[in-house]
């Protein structure tokens, strides 16, 4: 497969991209010293009249002096405001006594007391945002403090979908007898934009305006992954292993052991990868979440591993597993330790156990039923 190329896009629209550069502080933020408060920058205090201090002047914001405090002065501020050189710290202006053009503080005066320093927050030369990491709105606030309009990221990976069932219809039509309204091609296009990707395309077949070659040839040209979903099983082929022998793929496997969707494959054509899931949604959207979505999470840089860990199940699943078993499952942490609920729905075919569902419970071949207070072996699925 072909590396996905960058593009520059303003930071208003970074949030949730893959930076493609790494980016470095070219000064220190906040680059000189600011006041923290409203209220009094005062320098060493006059060993003459200690505990007194001259007010040489107010600054306003935007305002910068250049000349340096002497001891025995202070100088009005604002929050966020530079300081004078050599001050020793700004005390607020409700803790100080003013009279006759001199202060005195009301409180102790420690060095460095509501003072911003310069580089507090980032050094120049410090990492501000490294390649391969997802830009959140953090980020943008801090690209934003260093004057960058614009940043590189990888092009969100296309994706087209093709669904090969003749009875299934688009899901924006009334469906005829002996027709279903296409709830797969939704269903991955909401996961796919979930995982950076973007969904160029869903096309359902049932129509007969073209052939299933010319309609995959099409959708190929315009996406890196087609997605082909669902066709009939028969005699250990079905439609979308022939499609993609009759398009010339080069297979990279076919058949998985597992359930639900043990019928699914992927081959190569032109650089582009072609995915065959089952048209059960349940089973599709596990077949997604195993195969494509790490896929998908690579070609941008991203880490394609999940988080997997230990969980107490606190309901019980009556099925035993002969092959390797996928049960949809809604987890959650309480004080560090982790529980997983069986999502009601688990056929196949049944669309209510991906509703909530934020993690796999991973049976193994052979397993027993599942029962209640059952520690279970769980992957979590990227939000």
């Amino acid at each position: 497969m072909q590396g996905l190329k960058t593009e520059m896009v303003s930071i208003l629209e970074a949030v949730g991209r893959v930076s493609a550069e790494d980016l470095y502080a070219d000064c220190d933020l906040p680059p000189r010293q600011q006041s923290a408060v409203d209220g009094y920058a005062v320098a060493a205090e006059n060993p003459m009249e200690k505990g007194k201090y001259y007010i040489a002047g107010h600054l306003s914001l935007g305002d910068i002096h250049l000349v340096s405090l002497e001891p025995g002065q202070a100088m009005g501020v604002k929050t966020g405001g530079d300081l004078p050189p050599e001050s020793r710290a700004v005390v607020p202006r409700e803790r100080v006594d003013v009279k006759d053009n001199y202060l005195r503080p009301l409180e102790a005066i420690k060095d460095g007391n509501n003072i911003k320093q310069a580089g507090e927050d980032y050094v120049r030369g410090n990492l501000l945002l490294s390649r391969g990491s997802v830009v959140t709105a953090g980020d943008v606030a801090l690209l934003a403090a260093y004057g960058r309009s614009n940043i590189s990221v990888y092009r969100k990976p296309r994706i087209a979908v093709l669904c090969l069932s003749k009875n299934v219809v688009s899901w924006r039509t009334q469906p005829e007898p002996g027709q279903t309204r296409d709830s797969n091609g939704p269903l991955l296009s909401a996961l796919i934009l979930k995982n950076g990707g973007l969904t160029v395309a869903i096309k359902n077949i049932n129509n007969g305006d073209t052939s299933i070659s010319t309609a995959a040839e099409e959708l190929i040209e315009q996406a890196d992954i087609l997605i082909l979903i669902g066709g009939t099983y028969s005699d250990n082929t079905n439609e979308a292993r022939l499609l993609m022998e009759n398009l010339g793929a080069e297979f990279i496997y076919w058949g998985v052991p597992i359930q639900p969707g043990s019928h699914t494959g992927a081959s190569l054509l032109k650089s582009r990868l072609l995915f065959s899931l089952s048209g059960n949604p349940a089973a599709c959207a596990v077949g997604y979440q195993l195969f494509v979505n790490p896929v998908l999470l690579a070609m941008q840089g991203l880490t394609p591993f999940r988080k997997r860990m230990q969980a107490i199940c606190i309901n019980s699943y009556a099925k035993k597993s002969v092959s390797r078993r996928f049960v949809r499952g809604y987890a959650s942490c309480n004080n560090g330790d982790w529980q997983v609920t069986v999502l009601p729905g688990q056929k196949p075919s049944m669309i209510r156990s991906l509703v909530n569902c934020n993690a796999l419970i991973d049976m193994p071949p052979g397993s027993p039923p599942i029962e209640v207070g059952q520690e279970v072996s769980i992957i979590l699925l990227r939000e």
